[in-house]
């Protein structure tokens, strides 16, 4: 629904929370399940040969598990954009009663850990994949690679709620960007993060840039490594194929997620950039990640 018009389209059950609330519910019923069974086969069944990467494996699924739980089952936000604003409708809410702006932090940050889980899953086949320079070789330098991409997330999210406006002149700005929200808007304890979106775009922006900054390197030096640097000659053809075959293994484990995430990602920011609002759109692309 552009925002330039006055009339306001009639909304459908796919714009509504309660299809948001069934949706999360079901798929959380599958995802759950299967992610735990994920975690069992990374923890019991991985090879002996694989040790090195069983627990960057197992970092990266309970994070991904913990991002599914957060936005499918604890929170459940139903969202509006381009104004950066929604309501938590999960168990949290329901029963809990937990601040809106805290689960808002705690679901941010832990879809963003994500990505740091993933950064580390390309730095260990780097590291266990390239014999020659530019890789962390001492133990102290891993363990503040690790600390920095593990922190990093927590703060970015409490960069991005220190700005939070009054509610209620927020919620009269935000009227003038979408002057046709569903009735949602006027039912549920809509929380407005801020009324200037393009800023928290920047900040994702900066976030996705330090994250695939660094996963593009790695991913870069070690095909260059197993392609065509000649340092690689000394390690046996034999050895040679094994790493190449569990480092495109990964690239596969990560690339699909990836390939998902990138369209409710893509709309967002187009919503932001055009302020283009359409409520049924933005809860199905929610439901991508």
């Amino acid at each position: 629904m552009p925002l330039n018009g006055s009339s306001c389209t009639k909304e459908t059950y796919f714009d509504t929370a309660e299809f948001l609330n069934l949706y999360s519910h079901l798929t959380s019923i599958i995802a759950l399940p299967v992610n735990i069974l994920g975690i069992w086969l990374i923890y019991r069944k991985t090879p002996v040969r694989m040790k090195n990467m069983k627990g960057v494996m197992l970092n990266c699924h309970v994070w991904g598990l913990f991002g599914d739980v957060m936005l499918g089952t604890l929170t459940i936000p139903y969202v509006f954009f381009p104004v950066i604003s929604g309501a938590p409708l999960g168990i949290l809410t329901r029963f809990f009663d937990i601040n809106a702006f805290f689960q808002t932090y705690i679901a941010v940050a832990c879809v963003a850990e994500v990505g740091s889980s993933i950064v580390f899953m390309f730095e260990n086949r780097q590291n266990q994949t390239v014999t020659s320079s530019w890789k962390i070789t001492s133990e102290k330098g891993r363990k503040a690679f690790y600390i920095i991409n593990l922190v990093f997330p927590w703060l970015s999210a409490v960069i991005s709620l220190l700005r939070i406006p009054d509610q209620v002149w927020a919620k009269l700005e935000m009227l003038k960007t979408i002057p046709c929200p569903t009735i949602e808007f006027f039912q549920l304890p809509v929380i407005i993060v801020t009324t200037d979106a393009k800023s928290i775009g920047l900040a994702l922006l900066l976030l996705l840039l330090f994250y695939a900054i660094q996963i593009l390197f790695f991913i870069v030096h070690s095909s260059f490594y197993l392609c065509i640097s000649t340092k690689s000659y000394a390690v046996s053809e034999k050895t040679k194929k094994l790493k190449r075959k569990y480092f495109v293994a990964v690239c596969i484990q990560i690339m699909i997620p990836f390939a998902i995430m990138a369209v409710p990602v893509n709309y967002y920011a187009f919503s932001i950039i055009t302020d283009y609002y359409n409520q049924s759109k933005i809860l199905r692309n929610l439901n991508f990640f």
